[in-house]
């Protein structure tokens, strides 16, 4: 799936079972992370402007390096490293890296039928090792359009109902002024009666 409902999806795990900033930014981080190994594409596109033949990092090696329990325990590792310290946002990480692993599994497939992505759960160290399903929807099939815009409507709505969006991830001032602006369109198209969901506590 696209890294956006990839965000989406770890965004809606993060904030409605984390309270701390820093617990719910690196539950998101961590339902991006499988698709680090697929940067190789940069090499490949940058082998092919410079005249350098053709290589294939991306097809190699994404769905291989990452996308597997050896990706999930370095951003756990991570994570500790850099502060976090509650077991139960350590395991919603973990989970979110596994959703991430999961999306992938059903609605990652490339442009033609026999193009599905396998996912080698114990890579990079074995290929022995791996789960398909052979009825994975295509990458830009519209299972994974509706997916997003249902995920999208559930941000906005928590955004109303608890005051908090996944700008508070980067700044809590600009995320303020975020809310209260869907909090203004809320009441202007859906509740013209004025009453608003009250807010929870950050």
């Amino acid at each position: 799936m696209s890294p956006i409902t990839h965000f989406l999806a770890s965004w809606t795990i993060a904030e409605s079972c984390a309270k701390d900033r820093r617990e719910r930014l690196w539950i998101c981080l961590a339902g991006l992370a499988p698709d680090l190994d697929g940067l190789g594409i940069v090499a490949d596109v940058a082998n092919d402007l410079l005249g350098r033949g053709v290589s294939q990092w991306y097809a190699v090696y994404h769905h291989f390096l990452f996308h597997g329990l050896f990706g999930a325990m370095v951003m756990v590792a991570i994570s500790r490293a850099v502060g976090v310290r509650r077991w139960k946002a350590l395991l919603l990480m973990f989970a979110s890296f596994h959703l991430h692993l999961l999306c992938d599994l059903v609605g990652a497939r490339g442009p033609a039928a026999y193009d599905i992505w396998v996912i080698y759960y114990f890579g990079p160290f074995t290929r022995a090792v791996y789960f398909y399903w052979m009825h994975q929807w295509p990458l830009n099939g519209w299972p994974n359009f509706l997916i997003t815009l249902v995920l999208l409507g559930w941000t906005l709505y928590r955004a109303v109902s608890r005051g908090i969006s996944p700008v508070s991830l980067f700044s809590e001032t600009l995320d303020r002024t975020v809310v209260t602006t869907l909090s203004q369109r809320w009441n202007q198209w859906v509740n013209p009666k004025g009453v608003l969901p009250k807010p929870l506590s950050r």
